[in-house]
């Protein structure tokens, strides 16, 4: 099973939904009636940004999508490049978590309270 299959179909394709305001000035998503977005933008970014699986399978099914689904991705990644990035690996990222806060704590190497030489 491939991880951008959704309901049986593949998450990647469709064009983007339209977005239209309605008389009384609500803002209401209007999905292409042809070829509309299995998954919506924010989904596939997150994914993206959060699964090395999703990231790979990505590079290697995009080139079999159609010509509006392709433009569709290139849009999302190219206006979006921060929210698409992949994050590091889990355990790069939780390395630097725990050495941050290794460095957040002080230590006193002169003055009064602290770097105290002992002598025999």
């Amino acid at each position: 099973m491939s991880y951008w299959e959704f309901g049986k179909k593949n998450g990647l394709k469709g064009t983007p939904s339209q977005f239209e305001e309605l008389p009384d000035g609500r803002v209401v998503t209007q999905p292409d009636a042809e070829n509309p977005a299995v998954l919506n933008d924010d989904q596939i970014a997150y994914a993206l940004r959060t699964s090395r699986q999703a990231r790979d399978e990505f590079d290697t099914d995009f080139d079999a999508l159609d010509d509006e689904s392709q433009a569709r991705l290139t849009t999302l990644i190219e206006q979006n490049p921060r929210q698409t990035a992949l994050q590091k690996d889990e355990q790069k990222f939780s390395d630097e978590i725990q050495s941050k806060g290794i460095r957040s704590i002080p230590v006193r190497t002169t003055g009064p309270k602290g770097g105290k030489l002992w002598r025999n």
